[in-house]
């Protein structure tokens, strides 16, 4: 398992480095938005494609395969095979309530943002409806409708966060934030091996212990702060970091992403499955490795306010 993981993480890392410079790059073309797609960019004031292109293709293929192993798993949980909550409802409302937070991220009027947004989720809700009652069904249509749209906040909204991240800052803080969140999952992973004793969840997750959490929030802060000396160094068109202030966000985003965690551990465990897929060698699946920068996206974005 191990083995796996040192093949799969450090080809992960690569991948996310290279699609993060093709972003940078992307962002510096101009090119006009002509495509339809981008329509209601034009109708916002914006002519050029703005940076965060990639990073949306990204995010949109992300949520494929997270929904995809998703739905599998709320039937599982809601105890009900014949639970019409249908991935590709998950995945079409989950990609327009991720364009939507980027639009709102980029538009000038916060009440058209918001607009946008509760829009789509009432069309979920309401589209999830009309077709969990399909056949004249009744049973069970209000929970699909429940879970499709909890599925589509949970994977659109939150990581909508990151493209509002990336209308006011560099991608390279999304890389960073990541960093923090699985330099912690690897700090806790290890000591937690050598000298975790004392269960932190034992219920939820046998794994986990309070040393491993100390040393893998300690690892977080560590990697925040090397990380903000970089910043200062290399993005000299971004905010600097205090020291005080690099320590606070390592250990406020390390904690928000062991939550994450388990957050998806009880859904797995209420599910009765180990990973969400086999995806990902030695990873688990897409949900397995996304879970925690998940959690993590909506707060980082308020305290990178704080910046």
């Amino acid at each position: 398992m191990l083995s796996k993981r040192l093949i799969t993480g450090p080809l992960l890392v690569i991948a996310l480095l290279g699609l993060a410079v093709l972003n940078e790059y992307v962002g510096t073309l101009h090119w006009k938005t002509s495509l339809s797609f981008f329509w209601p960019m034009s109708s916002l004031g914006i002519e050029t494609v703005p940076p965060g292109a990639v990073l949306f293709v990204i995010c949109c293929f992300v949520i494929a395969l997270a929904s995809r192993e998703l739905t599998p798993v709320a039937r599982a949980c809601c105890g009900r095979e014949d639970l019409r909550c249908h991935a590709a409802s998950v995945f079409c409302f989950g990609v327009l309530s991720l364009y939507a937070m980027w639009l709102g991220g980029l538009s000038t009027d916060p009440m058209m943002a918001t607009a946008m947004l509760g829009t789509v989720l009432a069309a979920c809700f309401f589209t999830s409806l009309v077709l969990a009652s399909r056949g004249k069904r009744t049973d069970g249509a209000v929970l699909a409708a429940l879970v499709t749209t909890g599925f589509t906040i949970y994977l659109g909204v939150f990581l909508g966060f990151f493209m509002l991240i990336q209308v006011t800052h560099s991608v390279w803080w999304i890389i960073g934030i990541i960093a923090m969140v699985k330099m912690c999952d690897t700090g806790a992973y290890f000591t937690g091996r050598s000298i975790g004793k004392h269960k932190l969840i034992p219920w939820l997750s046998p794994g986990k212990t309070w040393e491993g959490l100390i040393g893998g929030l300690l690892a977080s802060m560590g990697t925040a702060w090397g990380l903000a000396a970089l910043s200062e160094a290399w993005l000299p068109t971004e905010p600097v970091v205090p020291i005080w202030l690099a320590l606070l966000l390592g250990f406020v985003i390390g904690l928000s992403g062991q939550c994450g965690d388990l957050v998806m551990s009880l859904m797995k465990r209420d599910a009765g499955i180990k990973d969400s897929s086999s995806l990902l060698p030695g990873l688990g699946g897409m949900m397995d490795v996304l879970d925690s920068p998940l959690f993590v996206a909506p707060i980082a974005w308020w305290m990178l306010q704080l910046t």
